[in-house]
């Protein structure tokens, strides 16, 4: 009788778990172990905890504020005809590409490994977040909702200066590193 989950599938519920703290869920997900299907149903009830246990203690509330507000500028920016007054869907034509890109970011952080970030993976971040925004745009237009989408949407220099703010942003407070008052209130 095997006591030990399969090597593949022990890889692949490694691969969505968070790098600083992978081993340890293992390790005691495989104590657990009785059987595949006992250990996939395992799997799957702790690793949305295990996820949003590492965002909440790697991201800084005010860094997320920040960030949230520069996505929303960045997207608000490049469009030409969005007006609050008079057209109802406008704050959620501004949410469907907002929300994605700041749960990317947020995921992101989740996995941030403990170590400080190059600003290669940084960069690469708000890339994968700016583009999941636009690919909300483009899912729109397949599944023929153009009246939710960002009314004329073109990349403007708000859109720029706001993708820069985000990327020093997250270099100067990368995901799991303590802000200035938690680091004043240590020592």
């Amino acid at each position: 009788m095997t006591t030990h989950p399969p090597e593949l599938a022990e890889n692949l519920v490694g691969w969505f778990l968070p790098p600083a703290c992978r081993e340890e869920v293992l390790g005691d997900l495989c104590e657990g172990y009785e059987n595949t299907l006992q250990y996939a149903i395992s799997a799957a009830a702790v690793a949305p905890r295990v996820i949003l246990s590492q965002v909440r203690r790697n991201t800084a509330a005010w860094i997320f504020l920040l960030t949230t507000c520069g996505i929303c500028y960045s997207v608000a920016s490049g469009m030409v005809d969005l007006s609050l007054e008079g057209d109802p869907t406008a704050l959620l034509r501004l949410a469907i590409p907002t929300v994605p890109a700041v749960l990317i970011l947020l995921v992101r952080n989740g996995f941030a490994a403990l170590e400080d970030r190059r600003r290669r993976a940084i960069t690469l971040d708000v890339v994968i977040a700016m583009g999941i925004a636009a690919l909300t745009q483009l899912i729109l237009l397949t599944t023929s909702r153009p009246d939710l989408m960002l009314p004329r949407w073109c990349p403007s220099g708000g859109t720029v200066f706001a993708w820069l703010l985000i990327i020093v942003l997250r270099a100067i407070f990368p995901p799991g590193a303590k802000s200035p008052s938690a680091q004043r209130s240590v020592s």
